[in-house]
């Protein structure tokens, strides 16, 4: 039988057990406790089959964390990832990664360090399909940040397509290449070129060598002569003016024309335009043409032609005439301009006159028509 001092006994072996467990738990994880975590995130725009929350992250082969979340940036970000389609990858970095590269902050430490080319991507472990997330350099140039429409929460470093993506796309590329060799019509082609041999090596075969090597000698003279011509042309140091300047004037005349373009647009529409109204006119003058009644007009017309310039001869002797009548009036006029005068002065006396008898008539009218006139007044002052 167990007494009570055994109960006692195996009670502080049960809780010793359990403090030790607690302890050596302590021990194994207090490290992962109280060591600072950072969040990094990345945008892939390819498949990531294989990779799992959990693969880890590593650093030029040196594991510095793992992948914390998998999704799409349309989840992450919502309305301003609209119309993206990239996998949206969390990661958790269990070192101070950045902090050790420089003395400025992790997030501004990474950014530099963006710009030198740090990129990630995607690395196949082995065979077994397996992914993990590496970082390393690359070309920055050849390898651009994928266009983004927000600011990233945590730090980003921009994503470099896989390995394995760029041996499938050049895998494609020759694909795609030997797809258009095959429309390629290769037989022709090799029939095109077996004629050209044939018809080279026939006309060898039936030229004289004496005639066709001073030939070739002379053509090779010439091409000499050319040469040392154009190393003549190439070595004045004005040549070395011309060459910027053609270059310049090529590039005036490329912004010409190109701020030119909608006014040279425009000019063709209306050239077009133009054209079509010309080719209508033409197509109305050739019916007018061909009418019969314009065909009569026209035979007609010499005729009126004709009586037009008899009605202008007409005119023109009448015109003759017309002047020497004018001038014969004005010579009369002139030879009795005298005579004139007097028969004004006479008009003008006799206008007198009337006058004094309509003055008389109105002052003693019975006078005037039955007796003798009104004796004179007499004048004052005698």
């Amino acid at each position: 039988m167990i007494q009570g001092g055994d109960f006692f006994k195996l009670g502080l072996f049960v809780i010793g057990g359990v403090v030790l467990l607690f302890v050596v738990l302590f021990a194994l994880g207090a490290g992962n406790l109280f060591q600072r975590t950072y969040q990094m995130e990345t945008y892939i725009n390819e498949s990531v089959n294989g990779l799992e929350v959990g693969s880890p992250v590593k650093f030029r082969g040196v594991r510095v964390g793992s992948v914390s979340e998998i999704g799409f940036v349309g989840g992450k970000y919502g309305q301003k990832a609209e119309g993206y389609r990239y996998v949206y990858v969390l990661c958790t970095l269990d070192k101070d990664l950045f902090g050790t590269m420089g003395p400025k902050s992790a997030r501004d430490q990474a950014a530099d360090e963006v710009k030198r080319g740090l990129r990630a991507r995607t690395i196949s472990q082995g065979l077994t399909g397996q992914l993990f997330l590496g970082l390393d350099y690359v070309d920055s140039l050849r390898n651009p940040p994928l266009p983004i429409d927000w600011e990233p929460v945590s730090i980003y470093i921009p994503a470099a397509p896989s390995t394995l993506s760029q041996v499938e796309q050049a895998v494609l590329g020759i694909s795609n290449t030997l797809s258009g060799l095959d429309h390629a019509d290769l037989p022709e082609a090799v029939k095109s070129f077996r004629r050209f041999a044939d018809s080279a090596s026939q006309f060898l075969n039936n030229t004289d060598p004496q005639v066709v090597g001073p030939k070739l000698a002379a053509t090779l003279d010439q091409t000499r002569l050319l040469l040392a011509r154009i190393n003549v042309l190439l070595a004045d140091p004005s040549a070395e003016r011309i060459v910027p300047e053609a270059a310049r004037t090529l590039t005036g005349m490329r912004k010409v024309v190109e701020g030119a373009g909608p006014d040279a647009v425009k000019l063709v529409h209306d050239s077009r335009e133009t054209a079509a109204s010309l080719k209508v006119s033409a197509k109305a003058l050739e019916r007018f043409l061909g009418d019969p009644q314009t065909a009569k007009q026209l035979a007609a017309m010499p005729g009126a032609m004709q009586q037009a310039r008899e009605t202008v001869a007409e005119l023109r002797s009448a015109a003759k005439r017309l002047n020497a009548v004018l001038g014969r009036v004005e010579q009369l006029t002139a030879s009795q301009q005298d005579n004139v005068a007097g028969i004004l002065d006479s008009a003008r006396g006799l206008v007198e006159n009337l006058k004094e008898l309509t003055g008389e008539a109105k002052r003693y009218p019975s006078g005037v028509l039955f007796g003798p006139p009104p004796a004179k007044s007499p004048v004052v002052g005698q």
